[in-house]
């Protein structure tokens, strides 16, 4: 009984023996797990007063935001009321547009109709003027035939090129070497004629305003071209006729210096007389002195058949030599001028009864000396 005993007992205190052993295994590996555990309790520390500043610097940053969001809500409240506002002039902007596109529209009405009266009165002012330029195209056909019947030139003027009337160049000299010759710019009378029957352009009934304008400015662009030409030409001649003045600029000037032209050629005509015949009796002079002037007042009657053709052609070659001396370009104005009736019996070729009246010894100095 007591081996019994004692063996339960052996055998407990075995087993407790194992239990313990086991328990202080497990106690030691805890020990070992706590030193562990405490050697990380400063890095603990570290790391929970690190924390416990996150905390801090988080509530803080909460405060921050919180008080954004305060401020947001207040911007939130602020846009929603200018929202309103806004809403309200753009309700009232509408309605101010939607009677303005009304007030528009009804323009737009009366505009609409204005366009159409306007258009009807182009329509009909356009008819008007194509009736009018088609007066003007004839009228200005009228000029062109007029001026084609007119200016069929003949007789040339060397001096600028132009062709004058037939008529005229009895009463004009050559005064220098001719230009290269110029025409009208105008065509036959026939041949235009000629061409308006073959390309049908005297039938301008169904002309439009176009066609009007195209056929005016066809015929006022030759005229044109003509006035120039003509302005160009008087501006030379005027400084040639009248070394003493300038063209004129405006045109009824130059025109009326234009109709004086014929009379100013005769004039220098009659200066070079008196040119000639004053560098002739200075030379004259030159050699003998004690001419008395007033015996030149006539020439002997019958020279001219004592002269043999010898003593003709040296004399014409004297003249000629002594003409080279005269300075061309001035012009000597007659020192004892005919009458106005003298003159026009002169221009019908009525010859004077009497001789011309002697020169004056006293006056100006003969040209060259």
């Amino acid at each position: 009984m007591v081996d019994e005993r004692r063996t339960v007992l052996y055998n407990k205190v075995v087993t407790s023996y194992h239990k313990a052993k086991i328990e202080r295994g497990t106690l030691a590996r805890e020990l070992e797990a706590a030193k562990v555990e405490a050697a990380r309790v400063p890095q603990l520390e570290e790391d929970l007063r690190v924390a416990r500043a996150q905390c801090a610097e988080s509530e803080e940053a909460g405060r921050a935001a919180a008080a954004k969001l305060r401020v947001a809500d207040g911007e939130l409240t602020r846009l929603r009321a200018l929202e309103k506002n806004h809403l309200a002039e753009l309700t009232s902007l509408r309605t101010a547009e939607k009677e303005k596109v009304d007030d528009l529209s009804r323009r737009l009405d009366e505009v609409e109709k204005q366009r159409l009266a306007l258009q009807q009165e182009v329509t009909d002012k356009s008819t008007e003027l194509t009736a009018t330029a088609k007066h003007w195209t004839d009228i200005i056909g009228a000029i062109d035939t007029g001026f084609s019947g007119e200016f069929m030139f003949t007789s040339p003027l060397p001096a600028f090129g132009w062709r004058l009337p037939a008529s005229a160049g009895s009463r004009l000299q050559k005064l220098r070497p001719s230009r290269k010759r110029r025409t009208w710019p105008w065509m036959p009378l026939a041949l235009r004629e000629a061409r308006g029957r073959a390309t049908g352009e005297g039938s301008s009934e169904s002309f439009t305003m176009e066609d009007h304008m195209s056929s005016l400015a066809a015929r006022v662009e030759p005229i044109t071209k003509f006035g120039w030409e003509l302005r160009k030409a008087a501006e030379e001649l005027v400084p040639m006729l009248w070394p003493d003045k300038e063209a004129p600029q405006d045109i009824s000037s130059l025109t009326s210096l234009i109709e004086q032209a014929p009379d100013r050629f005769i004039d220098w005509k009659g200066s070079a007389t008196r040119a000639g015949a004053d560098m002739a009796l200075s030379f004259v002079l030159s050699w003998y002195n004690e001419v008395d002037l007033g015996q030149l007042e006539y020439r002997r009657a019958g020279v001219e058949e004592e002269l043999s053709a010898d003593q003709k052609a040296a004399r014409l070659a004297r003249a000629s030599a002594i003409a080279d001396f005269v300075d061309k370009r001035l012009f000597i104005a007659d020192p004892n001028p005919h009458s106005d009736e003298e003159e026009e019996l002169e221009d019908e070729g009525v010859e004077m009864d009497s001789p011309p009246p002697a020169v004056d010894p006293t006056g100006p100095a003969p040209a060259g000396v």
